[in-house]
Formats: structure tokens, C-alpha cells, sequence
């Protein structure tokens, strides 16, 4: 591989770093939300449980 073939690849490499940056950091906000919503899910199974209100679907 020459000079320029890794210079060129190197230069690839970080635009890509880059852009797998910025979608790791709007992926925050989504995983925030999920973690909050599984937090509420067990907190409702559980009050669910703890009050004897917890039914079958039907």
C-alpha cells in the first residue's frame, strides 16, 4: 500500500469515527427514553403485584 493509499484510508477512517460519533450521541436521547420507559413498565408490574390488581390479558 502506498503513502497516499494510507493516508487516504486513514483520512476515511476518521470521517467515519466522525459520523459514528454523532450517531452514538443522538442515540442518547432514545436510549434515555427506552431505560426510562422499562423503569416505569417495572415499576407498574410492581404496584400492580403489591396492590393484587395485576390480571390476565384477555
Amino acid at each position: 500500500m502506498t503513502d497516499y493509499q494510507q493516508e487516504k484510508l486513514n483520512e476515511s477512517i476518521m470521517v467515519m469515527n466522525k459520523s459514528l460519533q454523532e450517531v452514538n450521541i443522538q442515540n442518547m436521547n432514545v436510549e434515555l427514553v427506552a431505560q426510562m420507559f422499562k423503569n416505569y413498565q417495572s415499576n407498574v408490574l410492581f404496584h400492580l403485584e403489591a396492590t393484587d390488581n395485576l390480571k390476565e390479558p384477555q
